[in-house]
């Protein structure tokens, strides 16, 4: 008969110590490094910063874009994702249309003057001004998110074109640069306008703009980019609480455009709300 005889002493003590020190390395481990970065870091001068962006902003004049659309109300946690078919012109015509399971849940159309957001399951088209950011009083649905303002603006965005009594403020780390523009105050910068670039290829990762009162007008977040185009764009007011996520599976620059899909659709029976 083979007998086991109780643990000594110092047994017991060894194998707790080994226990504390196995459980006390899980909980300190260090996180795998996924790439140690080698050589030099790339440096730039707020010049070169500027000409890349720039020569970014001035590449594309019209897209043509399929894919999906995200749209999120982070006021009350809500989001809603639609198929996407969109046309966008740097003059400020756009034409977007999202459906839900091959039914059309919105269209927006702007022929750089004015808008038209037609909402088919509320009969309702709401128009105004094409530059116009305000609210829309009468519904708190998170497609609202949208105005073609921001959408042109972050698809096509515009050159930083600091004024004449402006200046540029570069800053820098190890994943990239930014670049505010803006009027020069005791101590840096009232930013206009930043953008951010990554450090190796100088491409735009992040672009804001800024209301009179300093507060983020609209956020701008591109990713995933594939032959000079990114294929992710985010688009946030943080003032109030929207966001809308473009993720392109098909993206074609300096399209023709048909001017027929610019023109102003107001269905019989749906009525007409003006947004000031």
């Amino acid at each position: 008969m083979l007998t086991v005889g109780k643990p000594t002493a110092s047994i017991v003590r060894w194998a707790s110590s080994a226990a504390l020190l196995a459980l006390a390395g899980c909980a300190s481990a260090p996180k795998p490094i996924d790439k140690i970065p080698s050589g030099p870091l790339r440096a730039a001068t707020a010049a070169e910063v500027l000409s890349a962006y720039d020569a970014y902003a001035q590449a594309v004049r019209t897209l043509s874009a399929s894919g999906e659309l995200e749209l999120r109300d982070r006021r009350r946690g809500e989001s809603r994702r639609f198929a996407l078919r969109l046309l966008a012109a740097r003059d400020g015509r756009l034409y977007l249309k999202a459906s839900l399971a091959v039914v059309t849940a919105l269209e927006v159309v702007a022929d750089g003057q004015t808008f038209w957001f037609q909402v088919p399951s509320r009969k309702t088209v709401w128009t105004g001004p094409a530059t116009a950011r305000g609210t829309f009083s009468d519904t708190r649905e998170p497609y609202f998110a949208l105005r073609p303002v921001d959408i042109v603006a972050a698809l096509l965005p515009e050159p930083l074109a600091p004024a004449a009594d402006e200046s540029l403020l570069l800053e820098g780390d190890r994943e990239g640069f930014s670049l505010a523009v803006g009027p020069a105050r005791a101590g840096g910068v009232v930013p206009r306008r930043r953008v951010w670039v990554e450090r190796d290829t100088l491409l735009p990762s992040r672009a804001r703009s800024y209301a009179a009162s300093g507060d983020v007008e609209l956020d701008v977040r591109f990713a995933s980019w594939q032959d000079g185009l990114p294929r992710t764009v985010e688009v946030a007011r943080p003032i109030d609480g929207y966001e809308a996520r473009f993720e392109f599976s098909k993206l074609q620059c300096d399209a023709n455009l048909p001017s027929a899909a610019f023109l102003p659709r107001t269905p019989e029976g749906y009525r007409q709300v003006t947004v000031q």
